[in-house]
């Protein structure tokens, strides 16, 4: 029978006072006695089953980063140890009571005091890290909103990038509630001390926190999920930093433990504790980098080439993934030495491909073909995505003379079966570059300059795009 148990994710918020003695008079009563307090899980040592009154209160100036308490913290242990009240454990600016007398006297008596106290404890604790959060989910979320203003198509077809780019909402939600609790509280309390009333309890919004861990889950699961299946570059990405994230965890809560008992200053162990966090984000990035280079990016892509081969002192791959439209639908050709290559991204609002067709660096005379098609499974995004292609060709304009400029010009669309066709009109004259667009795709296709685009090459061309 184990003698210790740990109990994960509390959801309890610290300054739940009431909620938490509630808590820990339950758990004394089945035989467990808190022992220490995470910030991910509350451990329990065995006891004989009593009966017990529990207590929270703050010491304000305490930190988790100090190695020992202070003269006046223990001084304030003897004097609740006094009144009956035995010290089980504290975590920073939390001390958590117990008291085994049938009717103990009320640790905080005095209304002014404990409002100053907690007061003083939630601006040094909860109140500074909630306001960080808030600054880093408005960066990220602002910062989504840049990628997708500048490049809608590449961000709303990748599910890692809406994630990494709005997964941060829940959090965010969660902070700016407990900000809002929390100064309503202060407050509500403050009035309470002013009549020298008892202070009010701050519940804790378990509902909400599990709300956001579910979230949070589900937004994990689809992003692993969708890289499973369009990319294994983006799965060894997200493995990796989960797994540096892990690390970093362990090895700085290790650091910070072996400091303390070293009995170092406080900002000894806080610079200890933030410099083993900025070297491990240094070397995750500078580790994955040179994983991606040292094998050449090609283990973790999706369809690796299939073989490689040397031309002008140079290494170059063939690629030989199924194209929905290739060269050979096209012209008549006997070449036979084509390097063919997709990538694809998808996400529950678009399917993004990028499909290319090359002869060898040696047999250059031979066409090539390019064409990029986005799937648009949200309807409201067509438009955006459109226009996005549009603004792509049209970006350097500003910058150019008038008679330079690359503009896409609508054309019939008729041959193409499409609702609109646009080709591209750069220096004077029309280019072998079409933007095509169907109910729920648009298709941006560059044909060999030299190719006379009839209606039978266009009835091919959205024959196999159209509808693949």
């Amino acid at each position: 029978m184990s003698e210790t148990k740990r109990e994960w994710l509390p959801l309890y918020s610290f300054y739940d006072r009431s909620g938490v003695a509630h808590h820990l008079e339950e758990m004394a009563a089945e035989g467990w006695m808190l022992e220490s307090l995470g910030t991910y899980s509350w451990r329990y040592r065995r006891m004989e089953p009593k009966k017990l009154h529990f207590s929270v209160t703050y010491f304000p100036t305490a930190s988790q980063f100090d190695s020992h308490p202070s003269v006046d913290q223990e001084t304030f242990w003897d004097f609740c140890a006094a009144a009956g009240w035995e010290l089980a454990t504290s975590s920073a600016q939390v001390q958590i009571f117990y008291n085994e007398q049938e009717n103990p006297i009320p640790l905080e008596t005095d209304p002014a005091s404990e409002y100053n106290n907690i007061k003083r404890s939630m601006k040094r604790g909860p109140i500074t890290s909630y306001l960080l959060l808030l600054a880093l989910c408005v960066f990220e979320l602002l910062f989504g909103f840049w990628r997708l203003w500048n490049d809608p198509v590449d961000t709303l077809s990748s599910s890692a990038s809406l994630s990494a780019s709005f997964g941060w909402t829940p959090l965010l939600l969660l902070v700016c509630v407990e900000l809002i609790r929390a100064y309503r509280w202060m407050k509500r309390a403050k009035t309470a001390a002013d009549a020298n009333l008892p202070l009010p309890d701050l519940r804790s919004a378990k509902g909400l926190g599990l709300l956001v861990l579910i979230v949070t889950a589900l937004e994990f699961l689809w992003i692993l999920l969708s890289s499973l299946q369009t990319s294994r570059r983006m799965l060894f990405v997200i493995l990796a930093v989960l797994v540096v994230f892990a690390l970093m965890f362990f090895l700085s809560h290790m650091v910070l433990n072996a400091a303390k008992k070293l009995r170092f200053s406080r900002w000894v162990n806080m610079a200890l504790t933030l410099g083993v966090i900025v070297l491990m984000s240094i070397g995750m990035m500078a580790g994955m980098m040179a994983v991606i280079f040292r094998l050449d990016g090609n283990l973790l892509e999706d369809h690796p080439p299939v073989e490689s081969y040397e031309y002008e002192g140079m290494t170059w791959d063939v690629y030989a993934d199924p194209l929905p439209l290739t060269i050979e639908e096209l012209i008549n050709t006997d070449y036979d030495q084509w390097s063919t290559r997709l990538i694809q991204d998808s996400s529950l609002l678009l399917t993004q491909l990028q499909a290319s067709q090359r002869p060898r660096m040696d047999a250059l005379e031979q066409p090539d073909l390019r064409y990029e098609m986005v799937i648009v499974h949200a309807p409201f995004l067509y438009n955006l995505c459109k226009n996005d292609f549009i603004n792509w060709l049209e970006r350097d304009n500003d910058k150019l003379p008038e008679e330079h400029w690359d503009l896409y010009k609508p054309v019939d669309s008729a041959p193409w079966g499409a609702n609109e066709v646009y080709q591209r009109y750069s220096g004077g004259e029309f280019y072998n570059q079409f933007l095509v667009c169907w109910n729920d795709r648009i298709v941006e296709i560059h044909f060999e300059w030299d190719w006379e685009i009839t209606d039978e090459l266009i009835a091919i061309t959205a024959g196999e795009l159209k509808h693949s």
